[in-house]
């Protein structure tokens, strides 16, 4: 979301800026690499306060990113769930896949960079965290079970195991395409969830077996 002044009080406007410049910043230079001063300075604010007055803390500015962003996403794979369980059937784990990354697709360009943002916590060990409470809306929730369910033939922490990796290879692609300055085209999305349906549901080979019985 792009700062509106004739929308939001001068306070509002502020905390806006100081949100989107950390949004960019976090995107570029990852979590880690990013200081408050650099924020407060790349949003032309001289108060060395003024982060902490809007958000506490660094990890508390990080929730505001993703408090601006997510709810935008989280609205858009609703309505995405809703429309897969019309006929009345059980969500699909391609359904599932793409309710998880078309929302996520869609934030691409405009002065966005969510994406690239997760790419930066997926490097710096942060997403895990960030993805679990993403997943814990009722919408969030509805396609983690549907893809839970499509590999319930497997154990449970082989489950984790994919279903991580399925995330995070959402968040790599769609960060690549970001990187290239443009939005997936359907055919390769598709082709992206033919990748992701495969990696989750493929039952375990035989080496796999049976390492896992002597480990």
């Amino acid at each position: 979301m792009t700062m509106n002044r004739g929308r939001y009080s001068s306070g509002e406007r502020t905390r806006i800026r100081l949100i989107e410049v950390a949004e960019k910043l976090f995107a570029r230079r990852g979590y880690d690499g990013v200081t408050l001063a650099d924020i407060r300075k790349a949003a032309g604010q001289h108060n060395s306060s003024v982060i902490g007055y809007y958000f506490g803390t660094k990890d508390g500015l990080l929730d505001a990113v993703a408090d601006h962003r997510f709810p935008a996403v989280d609205a858009e794979r609703g309505a995405l769930v809703r429309r897969f369980l019309e006929d009345g059937h059980a969500l699909s784990t391609r359904d599932a896949l793409w309710a998880v990354a078309e929302p996520l697709a869609n934030t691409l360009g405009r002065s966005n960079h969510y994406v690239a943002m997760l790419y930066r916590l997926l490097d710096d060990g942060r997403l895990s965290e960030h993805a679990a409470a993403a997943m814990s809306t009722s919408n969030g929730r509805v396609a983690d079970l549907a893809l839970r369910e499509s590999a319930a033939h497997l154990p449970l922490d082989v489950v984790d195991q994919r279903l991580e990796l399925v995330y995070e290879s959402i968040v790599r692609a769609l960060s690549r395409c970001d990187a290239q300055g443009r939005h997936p085209s359907h055919a390769e999305l598709s082709a992206l969830v033919d990748a992701w349906e495969a990696a989750l549901v493929a039952p375990l080979s035989a080496e796999t077996e049976a390492a896992r019985t002597t480990r």
